[in-house]
Order: structure tokens, then sequence, then C-alpha cells
């Protein structure tokens, strides 16, 4: 992840504690429920939409709708904003840092993707080689894999569902058993970790169940683990990093009293 400058204090004054932003796109049942599990934090969610049919067309859209999103909070204390989307594949790495650039210096906050998000996470376990999880058509697996190849980190396995989604909106009906059938059909042998990609994925009764042998996190996960470590130094965010993925991890507890959604 880019370094980014500490623009704001952490605790930022709110009733209940820190305030972290979420934009994220506008079908997506998932991103809101997971990261507030995950943080312990009150989370204020703006949604990214398009009026377009089309996959690709849609998930542009989105990353062109996170300073408006932005803006919709107006004067709220955020204590950082996070995009819960994986599009940034589409236009890579060098587009993202400049782009997150230029919106933290309009709103004045750290602004962390998904993709950035994730590529901390795998900095923090040490790990370069992934395997995928994920519901993608075949194109969005083949921009993920390009995304990933030019920020040094490999995809060495895959696994999604049985037939091709027309829609990238057909994440959003899958189940936790969904998931973990994917999970069980994941050749793990040549990697260094198991993400499992896609925002709109229910992912943590998977990750608490875990039992391939290696570390194993999310999209939403990394997010989460990227947004309460925003104000730390380098050591401070890897331990961020590192405990979410610990056995005695707080947000387990949580996901138990939700119904290990």
């Amino acid at each position: 992840m880019h370094a980014r400058p500490t623009l704001v204090p952490a605790n930022n004054g709110g009733a209940y504690g820190a305030s972290y932003g979420l934009v994220t796109p506008m079908g997506n049942p998932c991103a809101e429920p997971e990261l507030a599990i995950l943080t312990g934090a009150a989370m204020l969610s703006a949604r990214a939409t398009s009026p377009s049919p089309n996959s690709r067309t849609r998930l542009s859209d989105y990353i062109d709708a996170i300073a408006p999103a932005l803006a919709s909070f107006d004067q709220t204390p955020l204590a950082a904003a996070g995009f819960a989307c994986t599009c940034y594949y589409l236009r890579g790495p060098h587009a993202e840092a400049a782009d997150i650039d230029a919106l933290e210096q309009r709103f004045g906050y750290p602004v962390i993707t998904s993709t950035l998000a994730i590529r901390a996470m795998a900095a923090a376990h040490g790990v370069r080689r992934l395997a995928l999880i994920a519901p993608y058509p075949s194109w969005l697996f083949a921009e993920a894999k390009r995304y990933f190849a030019a920020v040094g980190l490999d995809i060495v396995a895959q696994a999604g569902l049985p037939q091709e989604l027309a829609d990238t909106r057909g994440i959003y009906r899958l189940t936790p058993a969904d998931v973990a059938t994917m999970a069980a059909g994941l050749d793990v042998r040549d990697a260094e970790a198991v993400l499992i990609g896609g925002t709109g994925m229910p992912s943590l009764s998977c990750i608490a169940d875990n039992t391939s042998g290696l570390p194993m996190f999310s999209s939403n996960l990394a997010l989460a683990a990227a947004l309460l470590g925003a104000h730390l130094d380098e050591a401070g965010r890897q331990a961020i990093s590192q405990g979410m993925l610990a056995r005695q991890a707080r947000w387990r507890d949580r996901l138990a009293l939700w119904g290990r959604a």
C-alpha cells in the first residue's frame, strides 16, 4: 500500500468512538455487515451506483462514483474511508494510486480500496502466492491476475462457480455454504495464502472454519484491517493485520452473535 499521510486523529470524537466511511456497490449485501463485525466500529455507508446493465461498465462506474459518495458524508468527521469493491482490477495500480492520492487531498482523511488492502494484508503475512476463491466471470479473473501480477503477487490457483456468471451481481445471491463449497474445491498446493475475493461474498464463516493449513483472508477482512490501522505506523498496521487472523480475534465472537452470517 502506498504511504498515506496522517490527516485526522484516529479517534475522531464521534459518539461511539472513531467512525469510518464505507463506499460499496449499490447491490452489495455483505460489505456493511462484515465490516461492522470485523471492526466493531461505527461504519457509515454510502452507495456507489451505476445505471449500466453491462458488468464491466458498471464496475468502472463504481470507481467514478467514489468521490460523489465521499462528498455525501459532508462534514462527518471520518477517521478513514474504505472502498469495498475490487474493481480497480480494471484500471490497474498506477491509476489507483493517483486516484487515491487525489481523494485523500480533497477529503482530508485516508481512503483505502479493497485492492490496496489485499496488498497490505499479503505483505503483513509475507505471502506472494495466492489461491483465489471468487465467483468471477473468466474475464474478471483475468483482470485480477493482471492487477496482482503488476504488484508482485501471483494467483497460483482459482476456484469459482461451476458455471459462468452472466452478470457480476450474481455474486450477491451466494450463501456461506456456496463459499465453503468453492473453498473445498481449491488446490492450495502451490499457494502461501487463500484470498476470498469479491466484497459481495459472505466470507467470514469460511474464514472462521478454515482448515486449509494456510492463512485465509477476504477482501472485506483486509479492508477492515487497513481501516483500523490507517493511523498507525508500519509495525502497528502489521500487528492489526496479523491479529485479524488469530484464533482469539474479537470479530469471531461478534460473528457468533450475528448468527455466523
